[in-house]
This record gives C-alpha cells, structure tokens and sequence, in this order.
C-alpha cells in the first residue's frame, strides 16, 4: 500500500456484530492501529472488553477527530441520517464508508450531503449471522468473504487504496459494483432468502399448533434447519432492509410466485418435467460452489 493510503486511526460508529468484528479483525491483524468506537455507554463497555476497540464515546464529534477512516456499522436508516451530521466534523482526507446491507439510498444521499471532495465510498461486507451484538463478534467473520464496495464519483485514488487496505487487513475480498446492481443482487441472494425462511419458519410453527404436535420440531431435518437458521436475525435490522430496496424484493417475490406456479403445475400433471429443473439447479449450482469454495 502506498504512503498516501496509511492509515492509523480508525474510528467503527456502531459497536456490534458488524462494527464489532471490524475492529476485532484490525486489531488482530494490525496492531499498531488505534480502533475509536462509537455508541452507547453499555455497547462500549462490551466492545472495549472484547478487544474491538482501543477507546471510545458516545459522542460522534469527538469519535471521528483525527480518523483517517470512518465506518459507519449501524442500521441503513441511522446511517442515512448520519451522513448530513458528518459532513461538518470530518477530517480532512478522512475516507467515510459505511456497511449497510442496501446501497442506493444510501449513496444518493451521500451524493446529495457531500461535495467531490469528501471521499465516501459505499461497503457492504457480506458476512452477517443470524445472532447480532457484540457479543457475538468476531475476528475472523470476514475471512474469504466477499465485501462490496460502490465508489462514489470523484473518490480519489487514496481513498480507494484505504478502502482496499481496510478490507484487505479483515481477510475479505474486494468486489466492486454501481448501487443499483448491488440492490438486485442481494436482493435475491440475501433478502428473499430470509423471507422465505421467516415463512418457513411460520409454517412449521403454525402446523404444530394446529395440530397440537411439538414433535413435528424434533423431526425438522438438516435441510429445514438450514433454510431456515437466518429466521432468528432480528427485525430491526431487516425493517430498514427492506423499506430501501423494496423494488428489487417485490420484482423477485414475483418472479419466485411465477417459478411456484410451474412448479406446481408440473406437480399437479407431469412431475417427470420437474427433472430439467433439477437437472439445471445441478448445474448452476455446481458452478456457484466453484466459484465459492
């Protein structure tokens, strides 16, 4: 990394699962990095005695003096929100990225707060659990794991090395895309997935009850109990998800309810046709594992 793009001081806004293994994975893998965070008093206690942070405040003004790197680790909606605050005690070169799970609300409000000359490039590490908090923070949650990134226009070119650095200092790997595609993108691998867990889950809940039988929970196999683990992520976080990218959800529950239609159909009258199905739900998949590991 060049001389420019160092950075010793980083500031994480939100001290819990995401913040919290930000600074966890800095701190194991570059000591010589001061980690400042920011948040309430008893998320702070926790994030100094995890290690995931150096120091910290409740109060932003103070929490981003001297930081060469600011992340914002908190709902999309605060984040939103932060922008406008930020933009009148951020240092000067100080790189500003965040790691909100949808970008396009996100970044046209960035655009909208923040001149050419203040360097904010959109995150999103792709590493969440089921389980947020600190307490469940990790060093290693971002090793091999893809985190995107959607530059801002006029972002300089220090800025993208701190922000490669950053990332490359958690064990990820750097993916870059416009606001747009991301939003579809993980609209269909991350946010419809956790509906359909959410229903699932409902499902099976609502089945037991109906028919007065908890057994019914003990022989829920491997399969179920994967496609459904994310169904105790907590709402908080997947509100403001899916109030800023509603359009990509919608636009592939549709999609989804077509797939489910023929499905059915085929069911209904010739269940040998679903084979091209599984047939190319094979393929696809075997070249997702190759591309994944």
């Amino acid at each position: 990394m060049k001389e420019e793009s160092d950075f010793k001081n980083v500031t994480i806004i939100g001290c819990g699962l995401i913040g919290g293994s930000i600074g966890l994975a800095l701190k194991k893998n570059n000591r010589s990095l001061t980690v400042f965070g920011v948040d309430r008093a008893e998320f702070l206690a926790k994030a100094l005695h995890s290690g995931a942070i150096d120091k910290g405040s409740e109060d932003i003004e103070e929490g981003v003096k001297g930081a060469d790197i600011v992340i914002l680790a908190t709902p999309i909606k605060e984040i939103i929100n932060l922008l406008t605050k930020l933009k009148l005690w951020l240092p000067a070169n100080c790189l500003l990225t965040d790691t909100g799970s949808t970008k396009m609300a996100i970044m046209a409000e960035a655009e909208q707060v923040f001149s050419d000359k203040v360097d904010f490039i959109g995150g999103h590490p792709l590493a969440g659990l089921e389980k947020g908090g600190i307490a469940n923070a990790s060093a290693d949650l971002f090793v091999g794991k893809p985190y995107l990134v959607i530059p801002k226009k006029g972002n300089s070119s220090s800025a993208h090395e701190k922000m490669s650095s950053l990332i490359s200092q958690i064990g990820a790997i750097e993916i870059k895309m416009d606001a747009s595609e991301h939003d579809c993108v993980v609209a269909l691998v991350s946010h419809l997935p956790q509906l359909i867990a959410v229903i699932m889950s409902n499902m099976l809940g609502l089945l037991v009850k109906k028919n007065k039988n908890e057994q019914y929970f003990k022989i829920s196999g491997n399969v179920f109990q994967e496609m459904t683990r994310v169904a105790t992520s907590p709402f908080n976080i997947w509100k403001d998800i899916y109030q800023t990218n509603d359009k990509f959800t919608i636009d592939f529950i549709v999609e989804l309810e077509d797939w489910l239609d023929k499905v059915k159909e085929k069911i209904a009258h010739n269940p040998a046709a679903l084979e091209e199905d599984f047939e190319r739900a094979k393929y696809f998949k075997e070249q997702m594992l190759k591309m994944t590991g």
